[in-house]
């Protein structure tokens, strides 16, 4: 019983968000006597999200996170559903067409405009200095003997300059999942990191030790036509998840999944039942985008994901509705099939350069975290590799793609609240953070059609 008709809401919790600078050219003065206001529901959250995404996708003019490097001026923007207001950050001042949208905004909705040091083409100029052959180049240290490796490469959010995260070079596969260093050691090693690409760049930089991400790799027992959320075996053994039903540009029908799952091509099967789903297409593979199709012997894939928790044994999965492009701030839910859905989890980051466990560099990501609207505050578990990451649509009932999930950030125990397929395989670990290629950037790469109802 794939398509269940039933309805599942989400539970609205207030989210605190630090104070925020605004600009008083589009904001209101807030009343003296402010009155509570009742918790936001997920609908309305939703419907906020929906109609702040399509003003910024008037502004950005529908290009992709990367693309919108060609925006004169334009560094970045920020959606607040739960404040039902814009931030945008600019190099200069915003152009006459922008500055039109910001003055016709629909009613209750604000909008600010911060300055930015750096445009968001000023910041890839900068990155790309920090590449060679399209990743990122070793870091050599004055006095050290080993360099370090980037693990990450961004424009921070306010147009402040170049984030980076770097951690020691153990080679491809391999990390340090206990920093080596003490705290004021790794300190210092950070001073002298941010020093070093300062010079390189050209621009101020913020760094970070960040160990390179390893494998998300581990609902159950799917079937055809096959639906993304869903447990599978790569050809190797390893437990990932299914992603999207696409169509490839000669009109077949494929499952999308994460390409570090199993780069090697090979026979894909159900993790419970063991069931064939397919082959890996070996024409339809791409490692920078982590992405890669599975032919179907049976031909057929379905635009649904299952949904709910990994224990959900029903068939539950709701429709995908299409896809949208990301903004910082924005609500999304995570879709691995080793700890199931997790929705609140908000944008922070667009347009980073993520090097993964199996060493390649992935040039677009974008990066999201738990909050406190978050079940059991993580955002996936080890097993949730190439997981769909959506935001709800119409109220919930449908989904639209967001990305695929790729990489991870900050792991945590898993709390004994949170449910893991595979625990009895393996001790699971969660994270608050997963690093996801954006759909559209994939979509377009591939030249995949994603399948929809």
């Amino acid at each position: 019983m794939k398509q269940s008709g039933r309805s599942r809401g989400r539970a609205a919790i207030a989210l605190p968000l630090a104070a925020l600078a605004l600009s008083l050219s589009f904001v209101s003065a807030p009343s003296a006597v402010a009155s509570p206001r009742p918790a936001l529901t997920t609908s309305a959250i939703e419907k906020r999200q929906e109609t702040l995404d399509k003003i910024a996708g008037r502004i950005t003019e529908g290009l992709s996170e990367s693309d919108r490097a060609r925006i004169p001026g334009f560094t970045d923007i920020e959606v607040d559903p739960l404040h039902d207001s814009l931030r945008l950050h600019w190099k200069g001042s915003p152009p006459e067409r922008v500055r039109h949208i910001l003055a016709h905004l629909p009613a209750g909705v604000r909008a600010s405009v911060l300055p930015a040091r750096y445009s968001k083409a000023d910041l890839h100029a900068a990155r790309d200095r920090l590449l060679h052959g399209g990743r990122p180049a070793d870091l050599h240290l004055p006095g050290a003997a080993a360099p370090l490796r980037i693990t990450s490469v961004g424009p921070a959010v306010d147009g402040s300059g170049l984030q980076i995260g770097y951690d020691e070079d153990r080679g491809a596969g391999r990390s340090d999942r206990l920093d080596p260093l003490a705290s004021a050691a790794r300190q210092d090693r950070s001073s002298e990191v941010a020093a070093v690409t300062g010079r390189l760049t050209g621009v101020r930089t913020t760094v970070a030790y960040q160990p390179l991400s390893v494998d998300l790799s581990s609902r159950q027992e799917d079937d055809s036509p096959w639906q993304g959320g869903a447990a599978v075996r790569n050809p190797g053994g390893g437990i990932c998840s299914s992603s999207f039903a696409v169509r490839t540009s000669g009109g077949q029908y494929e499952l999308s999944t994460a390409y570090h799952c199993d780069g090697r091509g090979g026979v894909w099967h159900t993790y419970q039942g063991g069931k064939v789903i397919g082959t890996t297409d070996a024409a339809q593979r791409l490692a920078s985008d982590d992405a890669l199709g599975i032919t179907l012997p049976s031909g057929r894939s379905a635009g649904r994901l299952y949904d709910g928790p990994a224990s959900e044994t029903d068939g539950y999965s709701k429709p995908v509705s299409g896809w949208g492009h990301n903004n910082v701030g924005d609500y999304v839910c995570t879709d691995g099939a080793n700890s199931g859905v997790h929705c609140g989890v908000q944008i922070a980051e667009t347009d980073i350069g993520v090097t993964g466990a199996n060493g390649v560099y992935r040039p677009d990501t974008d990066l999201a975290y738990s909050t406190s609207r978050t079940k059991d505050h993580i955002a996936a578990a080890n097993g949730d590799s190439g997981g769909p990451v959506f935001a709800g649509a119409n109220n919930y009932t449908s989904d639209e793609a967001r990305g695929m999930i790729t990489a991870l950030d900050r792991t945590v125990t898993c709390p004994s609240s949170e449910y893991v397929l595979d625990s009895s395989v393996r001790t699971p670990w969660c994270v608050q953070g997963v690093y996801f290629v954006p759909i559209s950037q994939t979509l377009h790469d591939m030249h995949w059609t994603l399948v929809t109802q």
